[in-house]
């Protein structure tokens, strides 16, 4: 191609059929050797993403399955402690309650050891019959009582008896039991005799006298105080007594 001045006409030769086809097809397989350079490259990043992804979503279900694992493991520990726990505290619930109840024995068997001592070696020193003590109770105008009645220190014979007990308000006798006769009693080491007495109104100041008439013919008797019990309506103990005389 001749160039010539700006004023001078310019006559471009006509290229041929052939080589423009030519240049076109070059031109389309360029284009298209780039998208498919491009498109191999888009292809490649996304197949590398790719495999990366699959590797962090492999690597986060792996850490979800150890995780899953370890709060297993955690729950069956916690689920056991619980159960550890339950176990001592019924352990301990055992032991406070098998405590106590060993504190009650030990109550009764130092009671009920005082009271053998009582037999075996009386404050007073005298052998042979003795009326022990009397507790009462008062309840819908009845006035139950125990006597318990011992043999201290030698106990080779049996103790054979009457026995009877008078009410004594103001010092005058109210009431008695037995009504009819006295009851009978035979015991080597101690008794006990359960009896009462029908009284809707109990004198504020009574006193309750217990005799046995022995089968040698000497009475024992003794005297126990009876609080204001018909009013305060409750139960209570008296081991108080204001005299024991044997004759």
């Amino acid at each position: 191609m001749i160039r010539k001045s700006t004023n001078d006409l310019t006559i471009k030769p006509k290229m041929s059929r052939t080589t423009v086809m030519l240049s076109s097809s070059i031109g389309i397989f360029s284009l298209l050797a780039l998208l498919y350079f491009v498109y191999g490259q888009g292809l490649r990043s996304g197949h590398s993403r790719y495999e990366q992804d699959q590797a962090m979503i492999a690597q986060l279900q792996e850490n979800m399955n150890s995780l899953r694992k370890q709060l297993s493991v955690s729950q069956e520990g916690l689920i056991f402690s619980k159960r550890q726990q339950q176990i001592q505290a019924e352990a301990y619930k055992q032991m406070d309650k098998a405590y106590a109840n060993s504190e009650q024995k030990n109550s009764v068997l130092g009671s009920r050891l005082d009271f053998y001592r009582s037999i075996i070696s009386p404050e007073d020193g005298q052998s042979g019959p003795a009326i022990q003590q009397l507790s009462h109770s008062y309840d819908d105008g009845k006035l139950s009582f125990d006597i318990t009645l011992v043999q201290a220190i030698k106990h080779k014979h049996q103790i054979r008896g009457n026995l009877k007990v008078t009410l004594f308000e103001n010092d005058v006798a109210t009431a008695k039991w037995p009504r009819s006769s006295d009851r009978s009693v035979n015991y080597q080491y101690f008794t006990q005799v359960s009896g009462s007495i029908d009284k809707p109104v109990i004198a504020e100041k009574a006193k309750v006298k217990v005799e046995l008439h022995l089968q040698d013919g000497s009475v024992l008797e003794r005297w126990f105080n009876v609080p204001n019990i018909a009013v305060s309506n409750s139960t209570s103990n008296s081991n108080n007594s204001d005299k024991t005389t044997s004759g």
